[in-house]
């Protein structure tokens, strides 16, 4: 009799150390899975990080090559425009006529200077700049630049005048500033007006 009991105790001892064995695979094979799976996930989110900086920073480049393109080609018009001035300017100065009527055949420059503040145009000024310009008297010629422009701030040969006589006195860098304000204040509307025409 002891011994059948015996033999009940050892097979129900197997049977409880299958059982714990069976559960302890179990959860084994069950943690594995979650960790597999949280791996995936893991994995998973960081690619889609990945990409989507990926994404971002080309957004950024594409953004980036369209602002150059646009500089690059405001920088053309830029150039193209005031070449076609300084062209304007040259034949300005070896076709400028004025419309002033002067009854002395010797031109006199205080008559004419009289005759502004009697009765003040652009077209005045503009020969008056003009003439002491040919006389090499440059810092007259920028005063009376500035006096035509006062009057008509759009007409660009006031604007020329006045770059053409600081290049003879050596300041570059103001003939080239006073020509970027006119080409950002003018210059580009009367490019707009050719291109709607076009």
């Amino acid at each position: 009799m002891q011994e059948r009991v015996r033999e009940l105790e050892n097979a129900y001892k197997k049977y409880l150390f299958k059982k714990r064995l069976k559960y302890l695979l179990f959860m084994v094979f069950l943690s594995l899975f979650v960790c597999a799976i949280f791996i995936a996930m893991q994995s998973y989110y960081q690619k889609k990080l990945i990409y989507l900086e990926a994404l971002e920073h080309k957004k950024k480049l594409e953004q980036n090559i369209v602002q150059a393109k646009i500089s690059q080609e405001k920088a053309k018009i830029t150039k193209e425009k005031l070449i076609q001035e300084i062209k304007d300017l040259k034949e300005f100065k070896e076709n400028f006529t004025t419309k002033i009527e002067i009854n002395s055949k010797i031109f006199n420059i205080e008559k004419l200077k009289n005759n502004f503040y009697q009765n003040p145009s652009y077209e005045k000024a503009l020969l008056l700049a003009d003439e002491y310009y040919k006389k090499k008297n440059y810092n007259k010629s920028i005063f009376w630049a500035l006096k035509a422009n006062d009057i008509n701030k759009e007409a660009k040969d006031s604007w020329f005048m006045f770059a053409k006589a600081q290049i003879a006195l050596g300041n570059k860098n103001e003939a080239k500033k006073a020509l970027d304000i006119y080409l950002d204040s003018y210059g580009f509307i009367e490019l707009d007006k050719e291109l709607e025409n076009d």
